[in-house]
């Protein structure tokens, strides 16, 4: 049973389990609907379940996100009510740290998902976030797809899926706001793929939540979590930023798995590679935000053309981005593990 500092006090607590290309979350329903519920099985002689105190979300995600220790993901997301009718429900997100995040395109997708199947939200719904609005839509209840690709990797012996309780969710992710492209940054002594250098160049921006996109050719010896956590902590980036080291796969490349980034500019670019260092979190499998701004860094620079869809390879899954004229999409699969309760006291 977690426990917490401070008063003490017990509440049973209800949560669902999600992941989006591996980037999990917990995910607990807050909502007017949930609330009715909860009086509901009050009078019904059910154990007391309370809503987490507002000074104490932090808390609690510091506490369930602890791998192995308790429930164990990347972050804890609240679905709650929101401000005003113009949105169908508010989406809050703490890390696992217990700092709270703007956004998480694949935190969002998840509550997507969770809002439509239990009714919070209509098919297509309006979601207010700390990073602004923002639109998803469930284009398909159950994908096929996604479940199969997830199968296929537990038959090959990776870690595999939970098979049938996939979707497909597009999110509406904004126009980006960019603070520079292509800029140097000091790094002295920091050392990625066998080299020490001086400086890096990163195009810096917001979609929602601060990104930093830095290209590289090659992952091979590079330490996502120690460069990410150097860079995430310069003087520039005094609340931190999250960091993504992008590799360009060619359209031979995507084919015969070789190539570089000249190559690769010169040739058009298929899909791309992505790692990213999420602050408050480590290195995720996946980044939904991450992912966008990569791919829309790329755009900037002229690498790639976004108005087209481009394919976007994380360690945890496959997303796709789409630059239109109002604004950016990110489209990819939105998984539920399990549902559980569990007891905290704080």
């Amino acid at each position: 049973m977690p426990a917490f500092k401070g008063k003490e006090m017990r509440m049973r607590l209800r949560f669902t389990k999600m992941h989006g290309c591996g980037n999990d979350f917990i995910l607990v329903n807050e909502s007017a609907g949930a609330s009715q519920e909860r009086k509901r099985g009050e009078r019904a002689g059910a154990e007391r379940e309370v809503a987490i105190p507002e000074e104490r979300k932090g808390d609690v995600a510091r506490a369930l996100c602890r791998r192995r220790f308790a429930v164990g993901a990347d972050g804890l997301i609240f679905l709650c009510e929101p401000s005003s009718s113009a949105y169908d429900f508010r989406m809050r997100i703490f890390n696992a740290d217990g700092t709270e995040a703007e956004m998480s395109g694949n935190g969002i997708r998840c509550a997507a998902k969770f809002a439509f199947e239990h009714g919070v939200a209509p098919r297509k719904m309006r979601i207010q976030t700390e990073g602004g609005l923002r639109v998803a839509e469930v284009l398909k209840e159950k994908c096929e797809e996604a479940e199969a690709e997830e199968e296929a990797e537990g038959k090959n012996g990776s870690a595999g899926g939970v098979v049938g309780r996939t979707s497909l969710v597009r999110v509406f992710m904004g126009k980006p706001v960019f603070k520079c492209v292509d800029e140097p940054f000091k790094v002295k002594g920091m050392k990625g793929s066998g080299e020490e250098f001086e400086e890096v160049r990163l195009s810096v921006l917001s979609v929602g939540n601060p990104h930093a996109v830095m290209l590289v050719d090659s992952f091979e010896g590079l330490d996502v979590s120690a460069l990410g956590r150097r860079i995430s902590s310069l003087p520039a980036f005094p609340e931190g930023v999250n960091v993504n080291f992008v590799a360009l796969r060619s359209k031979n490349e995507a084919e015969s798995s070789e190539g570089a980034v000249g190559a690769a500019a010169e040739e058009g670019v298929a899909e791309i590679q992505v790692r990213t260092y999420e602050r408050g979190v480590g290195e995720t499998l996946s980044c939904g935000t991450g992912s966008t701004a990569s791919v829309l860094a790329l755009h900037r620079l002229g690498i790639l053309d976004a108005r087209k869809p481009v394919r976007v390879l994380t360690r945890g899954g496959v997303l796709t981005v789409e630059l239109r004229e109002d604004g950016a999409y990110l489209t990819g699969p939105a998984t539920e593990v399990c549902e559980g309760t569990v007891e905290i006291s704080f």
